[in-house]
């Protein structure tokens, strides 16, 4: 009896997170009530119930649950450290607001790397297992992409032109806060004894969510330069920088590899093709130069390149292209590079975002608060 009332205050979160832009839908073996488990308190989860997604005050969800404000801070200060509430000042008052799966509560007890071993030990076989019973789907089986390729700057071809919000440098120049984590994705596959030799240290976080992170020790600071030589690293390393699929200011950016990413899983697995959005770019091929060695197609992360193998030049699958720009720095011959496509994607503002996201779920904005 008292097992199935503590599963109950659960599938209640979970409800509620399903809510969110990103959900938590229910999976046959309730692995998903498992994580939740490991991350809130019963307490913790019958206060979470009642928060928003969205920046609220102490004093607002004290007079929502009729807790005294003591208590209510106590408990809201115990999350923020734990990593399922962000709090952060605006205006001159402290705010919280409930984390979200993405990006949130799947990400944070990883971002420190090794020196939170022991609750990622914890988790990684849940989300593991989560991940192929439901989450993959989540990700992937919309009409809205939740991400997009980002394309590495230097890739871009001289004569094109660069748009604004697909300027990496540019993205991250604009940004106050800069700070780096560790791969979610990557050390949960590490831990389930697969994994790959890419580096972890690579995931950026930007503003509010950046410094939110930095003083409650999930990530490392870091300045605008410093987070532009991560990319241009992780370019030449074969990784993929997804960011949100808005047109900024942007929050995150993923440096992903397409064996043990999420958003690739939800491409190569779960078989979802359009789970990211590509740029407004294409790989490109100069006939004339290319010696059909095959570098450029062992490295796409979408299968998008085919080369007969020292027959005739490359050839690049437009549909499957994410113009991203990882062919490009280990060509021996520079005969690769990113240009403009015919057709550039629809790249929204911010708010139309979340509700394409939404919508692709059947939930509208009021469920955010």
């Amino acid at each position: 009896m008292h097992h199935s009332h503590h599963l109950e205050i659960y599938e209640k979160l979970r409800e509620k997170l399903d809510k969110a832009p990103v959900g938590m839908p229910k999976t046959v073996s309730g692995v998903e009530k498992e994580i939740l488990g490991v991350l809130f308190s019963k307490e913790e989860a019958k206060i979470a119930l009642q928060m928003p997604f969205i920046p609220f005050t102490a004093e607002q969800l004290a007079e929502k649950t009729g807790k005294s404000l003591d208590y209510i801070e106590r408990i809201l200060n115990e999350m923020a450290k734990k990593g399922t509430v962000w709090k952060g000042e605006r205006k001159g008052r402290v705010e919280y607001r409930l984390f979200p799966t993405v990006v949130g509560l799947f990400e944070m007890q990883f971002l420190p790397g090794p020196r939170n071993e022991e609750m990622q030990r914890k988790l990684a076989p849940l989300f593991w297992k989560y991940h192929r019973e439901g989450f993959l789907h989540e990700l992937g089986d919309r009409n809205h992409a939740v991400m997009r390729a980002l394309p590495e700057r230097d890739t871009i071809s001289e004569k094109t032109e660069i748009l604004p919000y697909e300027d990496a440098v540019r993205l991250v120049k604009d940004r106050d806060y800069h700070a780096v984590g560790y791969c979610a994705c990557r050390i949960i596959s590490k831990f389930h004894g697969e994994g790959c030799r890419h580096s972890l240290e690579n995931c950026l976080h930007f503003g509010s969510l950046a410094k939110y992170m930095v003083e409650h020790g999930y990530a490392r600071k870091i300045t605008a330069d410093e987070a532009i030589a991560i990319l241009k690293h992780a370019n030449r390393e074969g990784l993929v920088h997804t960011t949100e699929r808005s047109q900024g200011p942007i929050s995150t950016i993923c440096n992903c590899c397409s064996d043990c990413c999420a958003f690739f899983k939800a491409v190569h697995e779960a078989k979802h093709p359009k789970t990211i959005a590509h740029s407004s770019y294409i790989a490109s091929v100069d006939l004339g130069k290319c010696l059909a060695c095959g570098i450029c197609m062992l490295r796409c992360p979408m299968k998008a390149v085919r080369v007969k193998i020292n027959r005739e030049p490359a050839t690049i699958d437009a549909e499957k292209c994410l113009g991203c720009g990882v062919c490009v720095p280990t060509c021996p011959v520079e005969a690769i590079e990113l240009v403009l496509r015919e057709e550039k994607p629809e790249i929204p503002d911010h708010r139309t975002y979340i509700q394409q996201l939404l919508a692709d779920r059947g939930k509208d904005l009021s469920a955010l608060l």
